[in-house]
């Protein structure tokens, strides 16, 4: 098991959430000003300065139980609340988006190209925030840093700890991807193309009042 492999899990599925999220608020008319305080604050919080910093050293993958309370943590950094099912209906999404990804890849070291798709995907969400910007990019150099030196041996054994992390989830991903319907989010170097998620049934989004 690599202890490389957590930063590029946690990082990916973040990315996968904060796509899907931006789906459903757009799905829903959320106002804009909402819909932009609910992802530019799960942003915030995910690239963190010092967790990143902790993120990135060599460890074991958390346990599937403490990632997901993470992702239930991260979910609701900000004024959006989710109920239990749509909740457990994101993290599905969400996990069986990037092992899809992840089998898709041709090579080990695509897995990296993977996460600087997603990373690239989340600045476009944010481009008109120059702090948040800025953590993303750095987080970007850390993982060049990080990462640039690494074998293609190294690479399958990040791969193969991805896919022994996924092995258990039996989601039928035939559900959620078709041929031929682009959305313009491109996970994975391997040219596929994916449907809304607005088309699958999901629990509509809570927000509570907060006073600014």
């Amino acid at each position: 098991m690599s202890v490389r492999t957590l930063p590029l899990l946690f990082l990916n599925l973040g990315g996968e959430m904060l796509y899907i999220l931006d789906q459903r608020l757009r799905a829903q008319n959320i106002p804009g000003d909402k819909a932009r305080r609910v992802l530019h604050d799960i942003v915030l919080t995910m690239f963190n300065k010092s967790f990143i910093e902790e993120l990135l050293k060599p460890q074991e993958l958390y346990s599937k139980k403490a990632l997901r309370t993470i992702y239930d943590r991260l979910a609701h950094a900000s004024i959006m609340r989710l109920n239990q099912a749509s909740m457990d209906k994101l993290y599905d999404l969400m996990t069986m988006a990037l092992k899809y990804q992840v089998l898709l890849c041709p090579r080990p070291k695509d897995v990296l190209l993977v996460t600087y798709n997603h990373l690239d995907a989340i600045k476009g969400l944010i481009h008109d925030n120059p702090p948040l910007l800025h953590l993303v990019d750095e987080t970007f150099r850390q993982l060049i840093e990080v990462y640039g030196c690494l074998s293609a041996g190294e690479f399958q054994l990040i791969r193969q700890t991805l896919l022994t992390f996924f092995q258990d989830l039996h989601i039928r991903y035939t559900c959620f991807w078709e041929d031929g319907q682009e959305t313009g989010h491109h996970g994975c170097p391997g040219g596929y193309k994916r449907v809304r998620f607005h088309c699958i049934p999901f629990e509509p989004l809570n927000f509570v009042h907060m006073h600014v």
